[in-house]
């Protein structure tokens, strides 16, 4: 009974952190977005940017209106979850993004 209690302990533990890293990953797209919505030209993207005690990394690649964000979350215990995101933008200040798909952890 214990050993049961044990794994299930465990495998909760794994389920927190794994939706942790997937809400850091949430936060980089989400910041990236807003990155673009004031500057149409940027794609420098994100690497390892501190999230509370945890960090994302952002990459933007494509050629506009049609970019690619990848988005990976990592977790301070190592845990991470990545988002790609297919989204096209609109030139027109302050640049509205259409978000056409994500995918989580493809």
């Amino acid at each position: 009974m214990l050993q049961l209690t044990t794994e299930e302990v465990l495998q909760l533990r794994n389920q927190i952190e794994l939706a942790r890293a997937l809400s850091v990953s949430e936060a980089g797209l989400n910041d990236a977005f807003a990155k673009i919505r004031k500057d149409i030209l940027w794609k420098s993207g994100f690497t390892n940017k501190k999230f509370f005690e945890d960090s994302y990394t952002v990459t933007v690649s494509g050629i506009r209106p049609n970019l690619t964000l990848v988005s990976t979350g990592m977790t301070s215990s190592g845990y991470s979850a990545r988002l790609v995101a297919k989204i096209r933008t609109d030139d027109n200040p302050p640049h509205s993004i259409t978000v056409q798909s994500i995918q989580i952890n493809p």
